[in-house]
């Protein structure tokens, strides 16, 4: 049987959690509204329970956003877990070449892929891509929200590209989801059909191995590769 290695901790997966559920029922929502004149959207706005329960359940889906945002900024700069893992995800000049080297293992042209670190460029892309969308999609559903209050000294166009950058923000969100992350972290081989380790936390061995491999060297140098039943006991 297959050791289970601890990956990640109890925060990192509630945080996990959180903007999962925050972004789900924020799509939900806010495409029910967008399209409202579809049948699918009629029919979203309905299980809802209609437009003012809508309109309810997008703006506490973006308290919860914000909670949660607010909530990983404190994790990553008070705790010391947390940069650690934010230290992990910034962008360093080797990503490049591992960028490089892993497309041309993907096209066959190189027999080894790379050998990563803890989070390697894949990680980073959807780290910071969700960390910009996030920003801009709090940004302008704040002007939207509190239209009155920007009315007084905003023009026009802001909330004209408010609306636009919320929407657009939105379905860049859904299909970077649906084309990037669902697929690499659930759908790809080795994955497929889920990896279930931002629930409990821990990955197999052979997984670890295989897709992080200076993570499971350094590990075992510092005897942290115990199983998950050697470590509760």
């Amino acid at each position: 049987m297959d050791n289970k290695i601890p990956r990640f901790s109890r925060s990192w997966r509630v945080q996990h959690m959180l903007l999962m559920v925050s972004v789900l029922l924020l799509m939900i929502s806010g495409f029910s509204l967008k399209y409202s004149e579809t049948f699918w959207g009629k029919a979203l706005i309905f299980l809802e329970g209609g437009f003012q329960a809508r309109g309810s359940l997008h703006r506490l889906s973006a308290v919860l956003l914000f909670i949660t945002a607010v909530y990983h900024l404190l994790y990553i700069s008070l705790t010391k877990e947390g940069r650690s893992e934010f230290r992990g995800l910034l962008p360093r000049k080797s990503d490049f070449v591992d960028l490089k080297n892993g497309i041309l293992y993907d096209l066959l042209r190189k027999s080894e892929k790379p050998a990563f670190g803890r989070y390697s460029y894949r990680e980073k892309i959807q780290y910071w891509a969700f960390f910009i969308f996030i920003l801009l999609m709090l940004l302008s559903g704040i002007i939207l929200w509190f239209h009155d209050y920007f009315f007084a000294f905003l023009p026009k166009w802001a909330f004209d590209v408010s609306f636009m950058l919320h929407g657009g923000t939105a379905i860049l969100v859904i299909l970077f989801l649906l084309l990037w992350h669902l697929y690499i972290v659930h759908l790809s081989p080795g994955n497929f059909p889920a990896n279930s380790s931002f629930w409990h936390g821990y990955v197999s061995e052979k997984w670890l191995k295989e897709n992080h491999l200076l993570e499971y060297e350094e590990m075992k140098k510092k005897g942290m590769t115990t199983t998950k039943d050697e470590r509760e006991a």
